[in-house]
Parts: structure tokens; sequence; C-alpha cells
């Protein structure tokens, strides 16, 4: 459940350049809970962002890891219930299509 980037798994696995494109927005900030549903929200992203960065601080030399920036949160995206608004997720995938598109034309 929290190894939503399994990028360990790919290291282990041969690669030697990983690109993460990452949909938990682990380059946004965390807000402090105020309800249950917050605090449980909270905790699974502070569960998965540290994995992920346990995981990123083992990669061994030579292999590059390409974090894919998704352009910054979407306004809703803090409800748990969000994934199921489409106007949103399509505001979603534009904005980070964007946004990668950005980084991979300033990485070349």
């Amino acid at each position: 459940m929290v190894d939503s980037i399994p990028l360990g798994e790919a290291v282990r696995r041969g690669a030697s350049t990983v690109y993460v494109l990452q949909v938990g927005r682990i380059e946004e900030p965390l807000t402090a809970p105020t309800t249950p549903a917050d605090v449980a929200r909270v905790t699974f992203e502070i569960s998965r962002r540290h994995r992920f960065f346990r995981e990123l601080d083992d990669v061994p030399d030579g292999v590059v890891v390409h974090v894919l920036p998704s352009g910054g949160p979407v306004p809703g995206d803090e409800k748990l219930t969000s994934f199921r608004r489409l106007d949103a997720t399509r505001r979603r995938i534009d904005q980070s299509y964007r946004a990668a598109a950005r980084y991979l034309a300033d990485s070349a």
C-alpha cells in the first residue's frame, strides 16, 4: 500500500535510469490533520513518503532518478473523494503533463 513508487524494485532489477511519474504529489507540503479522515490521509502520506525517500537515499551511484513534477495542487485535492471529480482529474492530468514536459525539456 505504501510502496506506490517501487524505486527499490526498479534498481534491484537493474535499472540505470528511472523516471518516477508519481501521482501522490510528494512535492506538496502536508497540512496538519483536523479530522479523523485527515489523520488517516496524512498518516498514509507520511508512510508513503518515508518509504520513497528511504529508497531514494539507497539508490547506488551510477543510477539516475528523475522525479517528474505534478505541477502542484489542484483545488479540491485535499478531499478524500477528489478522485471522483473528473473535471479535477482532467485539470490534474493537464497540469502534470505540462510540468513533466517542462522538466524533461530542461533535462535534455
